[in-house]
């Protein structure tokens, strides 16, 4: 009778723990998917901004030469 009564003992104590870890696994899940949502958020404002800035950034491809600093020493 005794040793029934340490195994269960023992068996609380365990599912005590497992249950503490759970729920810190949870939190620390929790707030990782709150950080990939912000991140989310953050990654697609800057695309939106990107296609925005694209056609300002677009030189059509035209080149336009040496810059005038390098002189006529080709």
């Amino acid at each position: 009778m005794k040793e029934t009564k340490e195994r269960i003992a023992q068996l609380e104590e365990q599912v005590y723990f497992q249950d503490k870890i759970i729920s810190e696994l949870n939190e620390a899940l929790t707030n990782q998917q709150f950080q990939l949502d912000e991140m989310e958020k953050k990654m697609e404002a800057l695309i939106v901004r990107v296609r925005q800035l694209s056609p300002v950034l677009d030189d059509g491809g035209v080149d336009d030469g040496p810059p005038p600093h390098y002189g006529n020493n080709l």
